[in-house]
């Protein structure tokens, strides 16, 4: 059973939802909690589509509870389908994960595991100062304790906003032009006798004489591996699609708007996954060509076609890459 409970001087502000199996989700001091149980029987991809529903658009997140998941992410031996379908599905909220550490958080029979998960909005990971506590609880799960300082939090993150960001020291190497860089160097004087400053000056100079920088990204990060403009359109078709169902003024017009999000969120998670093994690939010496991908998509989803749309959502990615395996062997 999943449930939020407050004490203290913070109450419960707003009940956001409580209607769904398997997760809660409470507004407190200014910041959702979702407070999630998904049994090891359960399929967890229905739950996880209606909390990201629910939760999309929120700015201050904390989701955290018993998923019965496994992922090398926070501290497993492997990553099991579960693992893959709650990384993929939270991938669509801006939360970072706040496990630290690889102490277990179920003990059963003498087996142990980690499957308390515990996930925040960038601006509150930092303070949670998340750790397992060893304390008894009458329970075969460990209490997990965390902090989340809100006042501070909203503080940084808009200082952060507010603060310039000095360009970053990398460049398009895409763009590398040798002849360029040696006669940058060439125009520099005294390069015997520099620092380590002042030689790191002097590269930065040609270099920037030889490609540009690349951009920053907007909240600090760099982007994921498998990120790409596909996926950027994809995400915002999504989100484009979430609003029009919430914004539904009749139940008819909201169960048809959400047929069209819950197609537009399963291409998401498609291309996410897709965009993985593609790295996964390329990461092994192979380069393929764009159009050659093109054509071998094109090709798996003609045999797909007539194969049910959960088999097909789920199966797809591996049929894919293995034509790629095939393809190039």
């Amino acid at each position: 059973m999943a449930a939020i409970w407050t004490t203290g001087k913070y109450p419960v502000q707003e009940l956001v939802s409580t209607t769904y199996e398997g997760f809660v989700v409470a507004k407190v001091n200014g910041v959702f909690f979702c407070s999630c149980y998904a049994p090891p029987r359960w399929p967890i991809t229905q739950m996880l589509d209606r909390l990201t529903t629910v939760l999309t658009g929120r700015r201050l997140v904390v989701i955290a509870g018993d998923f019965n998941a496994w992922a090398v992410e926070w501290g497993s031996r492997f990553t099991n389908q579960r693992g893959q379908i709650l990384l993929e599905t939270l991938a669509i909220l801006d939360v970072d994960l706040a496990n630290v550490g690889t102490k277990s958080t179920h003990s059963r029979n003498g087996a142990e595991s980690i499957i308390d998960v515990t996930f925040c909005s960038p601006g509150l990971t930092s303070s949670s100062n998340w750790r397992v506590d060893d304390g008894y609880t009458h329970s075969d799960h460990l209490a997990v304790r965390y902090s989340i300082d809100y006042n501070n939090s909203r503080q940084r993150i808009e200082e952060e906003a507010a603060r310039p960001r000095p360009s970053p020291r990398r460049w398009k190497t895409s763009y590398f032009d040798e002849e360029v860089f040696r006669e940058a160097l060439r125009r520099e004087r005294n390069l015997i006798v520099l620092d380590g400053d002042e030689l790191v000056a002097v590269l930065s100079r040609a270099c920037d004489a030889t490609m540009p920088r690349r951009v920053h990204p907007r909240n600090g990060r760099p982007p994921a591996y498998w990120w790409t403009d596909a996926i950027a359109d994809l995400r915002r078709a999504c989100l484009r699609a979430r609003r029009r169902m919430q914004r539904a003024r009749s139940e008819e017009e909201r169960n048809e708007r959400r047929v069209v999000f819950a197609a537009a969120k399963a291409a998401l998670k498609t291309e996410i996954r897709a965009g993985k093994y593609l790295q996964a690939y390329v990461s092994e010496g192979c380069n393929p060509d764009k159009n050659e991908q093109l054509r071998l998509w094109e090709k798996q989803l003609k045999n797909l076609k007539r194969v049910p749309y959960r088999v097909t959502r789920r199966s797809l990615c591996h049929y894919w890459y293995g034509a790629y395996q095939h393809s190039y062997q």
